[in-house]
């Protein structure tokens, strides 16, 4: 299957990112370099690595966040595990969703439990 050529706002992201976890790149460096916002920032990251194949990992937590390329199998593995995570979270979110009851007096509702626990 061919792929796609890169946009232009792709080809851009991927020169600004670092190689390897010690060259993160924060996402509002990354959009502040463009004229992106934060959310299209993201979009494109997305892009490229769903559309591209391009091994970006997303850091979170710690003192160097934001966006590198994986260089390693190593970097892949440590990516993928607060992916797993996020995905058991909003499977559980999904889940209590699907069955919560629709009411319009949540306040009320719940500090009246909050008074028979207590």
């Amino acid at each position: 299957m061919k792929r796609r050529q890169l946009t232009s706002d792709e080809r851009t992201i991927l020169s600004l990112l670092g190689y390897g976890a010690d060259n993160t790149r924060p996402t509002a460096y990354l959009a502040s370099m463009t004229s992106l916002s934060k959310r299209s920032v993201r979009k494109v990251i997305r892009d490229l690595v769903i559309a591209h194949g391009v091994p970006i990992v997303g850091v979170r937590n710690g003192a160097k966040t934001g966006y590198y390329i994986a260089t390693d199998q190593d970097e892949l593995i440590r990516a993928t595990e607060p992916l797993k995570n996020e995905i058991k979270q909003l499977a559980l979110r999904n889940r209590a969703l699907m069955f919560a009851q629709i009411r319009t007096d949540w306040l009320e509702y719940l500090s009246k439990g909050d008074q028979d626990n207590g």
